[in-house]
């Protein structure tokens, strides 16, 4: 089976047609508002049905385990014990929940245990618009019943370590009449010209290595 190909023109390529043709989404898009946010100072807001972070509540759960075993790669560990109790004057044998962690590091939020579970309103939910998970270490991202329960909300940025007091030493040196800025003092050669192996300033800066006369 033999391809034909369009055959160009001599305007097509005089012209730059399909260059202007692939420049009309850079016009169209150029004079449109734009929706860059200077991140993590600023932040968008998530929709409604996002999902982020997990949180769960104990006194909702009934320990049926249906999350467990909903979850596609097996990251919800969960442990009970049968315990009997005197409830409206009759001993009832409940369950009680021991463990409840979940291995977020694996995650992959499809969010089929929050359908899973039979509880109104829901024992475990990822609606918290929350997706700043990023840690330096794997096991902060193992979650206990303890922290999915109390975690509150996503940590907020404090600005970089040292960026504080580094714009303190800039403020005092430009309040200081002749001082040089922190990185121009940092850069400058020290006083009596430049000092080399085997020499001090005093002595002009002398070479190692010169022989006695």
């Amino acid at each position: 089976m033999q391809v034909e190909y369009p055959k160009y023109r001599w305007s097509d390529r005089f012209l730059l047609l399909d260059m202007i043709e692939g420049l009309k989404t850079t016009f169209r898009e150029l004079w449109k508002p734009k929706v860059t946010i200077r991140y993590p100072e600023e932040r968008l807001e998530p929709q409604d049905r996002f999902r982020g972070m997990f949180r769960f509540s104990f006194d909702r759960c009934i320990a049926c385990k249906l999350c467990a075993v909903a979850c596609p790669i097996d990251i919800i560990y969960i442990d009970v014990h049968d315990e009997t109790r005197e409830i409206d004057g009759k001993s009832k044998k409940i369950k009680v929940l021991d463990r409840y962690d979940i291995d977020v590091k694996r995650c992959m939020f499809c969010s089929l245990c929050e359908e899973a579970c039979p509880t109104k309103p829901k024992s475990i939910w990822l609606t918290t618009k929350t997706y700043e998970l990023a840690t330096y270490d794997r096991n902060d991202l193992y979650f206990n019943m303890q922290e999915l329960e109390y975690w509150d909300d996503r940590p907020r940025f404090s600005g970089l370590d040292g960026e504080g007091e580094r714009e303190e030493l800039e403020a005092a040196s430009r309040e200081l009449p002749g001082s040089l800025p922190v990185a121009a003092e940092a850069a400058a050669p020290p006083l009596g010209g430049s000092l080399h192996s085997g020499g001090s300033p005093d002595s002009g800066g002398s070479h190692q290595g010169g022989g006695a006369s």
